[in-house]
C-alpha cells in the first residue's frame, strides 16, 4: 500500500472492508478499509469488525433525501475527499442574512463521512458568503446531526430528524446575524491582528497568507481573510483551522 494519500477526484470510486489475517493464518478481529481496489489500491484505515462501512455514495444519496425531505432549494457548494474522508457541501437558497447591506451570507448543509473511523456519517451546518464564496465554519453555533443507526430500522425517523434539524436552522439567523454585525462594527489593528496569531497558535505561513489578504479594518475584515485563505486551500485540515478561527472570533475575544 502506498504510505501517502493519492489525489482523488471522484470520492464515489469503489471501497471495500477486507478482513485481516493473524501471521499464523487464523481471522484478527480487525478489518482493513481499502478505497479503489482496482486502481489506486489506498488503504485508508483498520477498523473494528463491527465498523459499518458506508460508501460516500450513499452518503450523498442519503442527505440529498434529507434536503428534498426538507423542503429547500440547495445548489452544489464543492466537495472535499482526500481518499480517508468526505465532506459534500450544499448551500441553502432560503437560509440566509445580510452582514451588511448587500454582503449575503447563505447558510449551507454539510455531509460528512470518513473511511478511516475517524467519524460517523453526519450532516454539519455551516455557512458561505456569497460575494466571494467563503467557507464559513460555524457548526459550533450553528449544530450538526449524525446518524447512529444508519441501515437499522429506525433510520427513517432519524431522516425524518435531520430534515427537522435543516428547517429549524431558520431559528439561529437572528443570533448568527448579531454576532457578524458586532464583528462588522469592531475596529482592529495590526497589534490586534498579531495578538489574535498569537492567541489562535497559527502557522507563519499561514498568518503571512492572511495578514497579506485582510482589505478593511474591522474583524469582519479579518475573519474574511482568514475564510478566504482556509477555503481556498479546500482540505479537512483547514475546515478544522477555520472552525477554531470561527470559535475564537465570534466568541467577542478581542
Amino acid at each position: 500500500m502506498p504510505k501517502t494519500s493519492p489525489i482523488f477526484t471522484d470520492p464515489f470510486v469503489p471501497v471495500v472492508k477486507i478482513p485481516l489475517n493473524m501471521p499464523d493464518g487464523s481471522r484478527a478481529s480487525r478489518s482493513a478499509i481499502i478505497v479503489d481496489p482496482n486502481g489506486q489500491n489506498y488503504e485508508a484505515g483498520v477498523v473494528s469488525e463491527g465498523y459499518n462501512l458506508v460508501s460516500n455514495e450513499v452518503v450523498q444519496d442519503v442527505a440529498l433525501q434529507v434536503l428534498n425531505h426538507a423542503g429547500v432549494s440547495y445548489e452544489d457548494g464543492g466537495m472535499i475527499f482526500d481518499g480517508k474522508r468526505y465532506r459534500q457541501r450544499w448551500v441553502i437558497e432560503s437560509l440566509s442574512i445580510e452582514a451588511r447591506v448587500g454582503d449575503l451570507i447563505r447558510l449551507t448543509v454539510d455531509v460528512f463521512n470518513s473511511y478511516d473511523g475517524s467519524s460517523l456519517f453526519g450532516l454539519a451546518f455551516n455557512a458561505q458568503r456569497l460575494i466571494c464564496l467563503n467557507g464559513m465554519m460555524l457548526d459550533f453555533l450553528l449544530g450538526s446531526f449524525r446518524f447512529r443507526h444508519f441501515g437499522q430500522n429506525d433510520f427513517q425517523r432519524e431522516t425524518e430528524e435531520a430534515a427537522a434539524s435543516i428547517l429549524a436552522l431558520g431559528t439561529k439567523l437572528g443570533p448568527m446575524a448579531a454576532r457578524i454585525g458586532h464583528m462588522t462594527q469592531t475596529q482592529i489593528n495590526r497589534e490586534s491582528i498579531q495578538s489574535t496569531f498569537k492567541a489562535l497558535k497559527l502557522p507563519a505561513g499561514l498568518q503571512a497568507e492572511v495578514f497579506m489578504a485582510v482589505e478593511e479594518d474591522s474583524l469582519w475584515g479579518l475573519y474574511n481573510a482568514f475564510t478566504g485563505v482556509l477555503t481556498k486551500t479546500n482540505t479537512h485540515r483547514a475546515d478544522g483551522i477555520n472552525r477554531q478561527v470561527g470559535r475564537f472570533l465570534l466568541a467577542g475575544r478581542n
